[in-house]
């Protein structure tokens, strides 16, 4: 019997997937926020379990980790721990409205990096990048004047994050090319969890409980169960759509976060943030649609800080 034809499921339900994926990275962010754990002492916890968990998985199927592959994995490990400890920061910090679309940018700044650099920017792509860092300014300010829990500090730690994440997602594109994704999430992980082990135990001198509690686990297996998720599903589907289309359901996870602090967290969204959230979105997904630099290019500017 010849082969069934015709496109996947997950290319026939790619916006769907990418949809609930989005959904999921806000849950993760919102459990991050309720955590009973500080920022440092979470990202560590959570890249110590996802690491055990996916390197059982690469031994149940007889591939142990090599000293290579933690090689290949160590600048995107140090990117990726110090990306997750800042974001955790931020999200405890500042409003997760403020924290989420600063890290929405993130998109556009890596499209800019990849770009090959014989060609000129158009004046649209220019005028997309002012309008993008303009609606990020309108949320912080909006932040600012409507929640308590808004602090110039988290905003300023959230953009540590997006920067970290940045070199992890660059390390990523380089060592994928020699090692498949497990392999990589595995070593990476390791390589985190010396990188944020000793920011969380210095941290933990002060008063800070180290050692998790009973609540502290749960978050943490939530954590990596809903924002890991999140990435699988992403991961997922976005092979399966076109850069500008993945951009704009991205975005939803700001909405989801904007919904879920003002019934979690008592952070109420105004109008001005929703004219900077349309902004953003709008304008990060302009820059993608029309960026002309190669199509892995742009599909490297989609990933996320994610949680």
């Amino acid at each position: 019997m010849a082969p069934p034809t015709g496109p996947s499921f997950a290319a026939r339900h790619a916006g769907a997937i990418m949809l609930i994926g989005a959904l999921f990275w806000a849950g993760g962010g919102l459990i991050a926020r309720a955590a009973p754990l500080s920022g440092p002492t979470l990202a560590f916890w959570r890249c110590l379990l996802a690491a055990a968990t996916y390197q059982a998985i690469l031994a149940f199927r007889g591939r142990p980790p090599s000293w290579a592959h933690l090689r290949s994995g160590a600048l995107g490990g140090v990117g990726f721990g110090l990306s997750v400890v800042f974001l955790f920061v931020a999200l405890k910090t500042t409003t997760l409205v403020s924290a989420t679309v600063i890290g929405s940018i993130q998109p556009l700044l890596l499209a800019a990096i990849t770009h090959r650099y014989s060609q000129q920017l158009s004046r649209l792509l220019w005028i997309s990048s002012a309008a993008a860092v303009g609606g990020t300014v309108l949320v912080v300010v909006g932040s600012s004047t409507r929640s308590g829990d808004w602090s110039v500090t988290g905003d300023l730690i959230a953009l540590l994050a997006v920067g970290t994440n940045i070199v992890y997602v660059l390390s990523t594109k380089r060592a994928r090319s020699t090692m498949e994704p497990l392999e990589f999430q595995a070593a990476m992980l390791w390589v985190a969890t010396l990188t944020v082990l000793p920011i969380a135990a210095v941290l933990s001198i002060g008063g800070t409980p180290f050692v998790p509690t009973l609540d502290g686990w749960q978050a943490i297996v939530a954590l990596i169960a809903v924002g890991g998720t999140g990435h699988l599903l992403f991961t997922h589907a976005q092979g399966h759509l076109s850069v500008a289309a993945a951009s704009a359901i991205a975005m939803t996870e700001v909405l989801a976060v904007a919904i879920g602090a003002a019934v979690l967290f008592d952070q109420p969204v105004g109008p001005v943030q929703i004219l900077g959230m349309a902004v953003v979105g709008i304008a990060v997904g302009v820059w993608l649609a029309k960026d002309p630099g190669e199509p892995g290019e742009r599909a490297t500017a989609l990933e996320s800080t994610g949680t």
